[in-house]
């Protein structure tokens, strides 16, 4: 959350470990196992907040309301899925997190901004790094965004697909220069979304510190590592070559015939379609006939697909007939 919604300075080093070791010992109490505090490099010196991840679960509030008493904190705020908590001078920020991501979203936000400097990598594959893991990005007819679909969320094959040297990533980053020299030895690295796109994705990202400070690296080290690659329509068989067990071809298979299916839905049943039987029918009472024709035939979609056009025609001209008689 960045450590600004109780406008407290920035807190030192020694103060701050000192903080998350209290609250490491009241979270074992509560939640043992169920909970992640990021990981940061070894001579960060201060801190404007803190990220603790939370398995949520039926009885989150009850969980959190004892986080709460057991710290002592009696100020709090809630923005969206993060609850902050006013505790000892520092911003401590409870973000909920299902389960099963629990550890992928722990690897992600470790160290500062790594994980969004690898999710620029793996964007030359068509893949997205993020916080459920690596996926692959399924597109449809145009290159339009239509899915994601699951690679891993073991972020070690992260690590061997893009070649980072994990053992170095769980030993820890002495410094940020060091974490930023093991992201640069990825031969995929590229310093183009940093450097050569003024306005660009990763610049408009400067308002974080560790962004600018990489930018500044780059520049003052002379980095300029411009890996080669074919187009992202040509990496795929690295990707499933990478991750067999996957089943990417099948996901695939799965995405394009639900995206087929998307798209006859739509052409078979449409406002223009409606507005064409029905002259006159716009704006909020034609959103609200489509929503009554839905309602009124059971099994709506694969009805529709199972009807020819003429059926689809003189089933909409007698639910509305009927709806506009009801109407009256």
């Amino acid at each position: 959350m960045g450590g600004k919604l109780f406008h407290f300075p920035r807190m030192p080093r020694a103060d701050y470990l000192e903080r998350e070791a209290a609250v490491r010992v009241a979270l074992d109490g509560i939640m043992p196992g169920a909970y992640r505090i990021p990981r940061f490099y070894g001579d960060k010196a201060d801190f404007g907040d803190m990220d603790i991840l939370c398995a949520s679960g039926p009885d989150w509030e009850a969980t959190r309301d004892r986080i709460v008493h057991a710290l002592g904190v009696t100020e709090t705020k809630a923005v969206g899925h993060v609850y902050s908590l006013a505790y000892r001078g520092l911003q401590t920020d409870l973000f909920t997190v299902a389960p099963r991501y629990l550890c992928s979203m722990y690897d992600f936000m470790s160290f500062n901004d790594v994980g969004n400097f690898i999710g620029r990598m793996c964007r030359r594959f068509d893949l997205k790094y993020g916080e459920h893991g690596l996926s692959h990005v399924y597109r449809g007819d145009g290159g339009n965004f239509v899915r994601e679909l699951p690679l891993t969320q073991d972020f070690a094959r992260v690590c061997s697909f893009l070649g980072l040297d994990h053992a170095a990533w769980q030993t820890g980053f002495a410094s940020l220069p060091a974490l930023f020299e093991w992201v640069i030895a990825s031969p995929y690295f590229s310093v183009a979304p940093y450097l050569d796109v003024p306005g660009g994705t990763m610049r408009a990202r400067g308002d974080r510190p560790t962004v600018t400070r990489f930018i500044s690296y780059l520049r003052e080290r002379g980095i300029d590592k411009r890996a080669v690659m074919a187009e992202r329509s040509e990496q795929l068989p690295a990707v499933l070559a990478a991750f067999p067990d996957a089943d990417l071809p099948g996901q695939l298979a799965a995405a394009r015939a639900a995206q087929g299916r998307h798209v006859e839905l739509r052409r078979r049943f449409s406002g223009e379609r409606v507005m064409r039987l029905c002259p006159g029918v716009r704006g909020r009472a034609l959103g609200e006939l489509m929503a009554h024709l839905r309602e009124v035939t059971p099994d709506f979609d694969d009805w529709l697909l199972a009807s020819d056009e003429a059926a689809i025609d003189a089933h909409i001209v007698r639910v509305v007939a009927a709806w506009g008689d009801g109407a009256g």
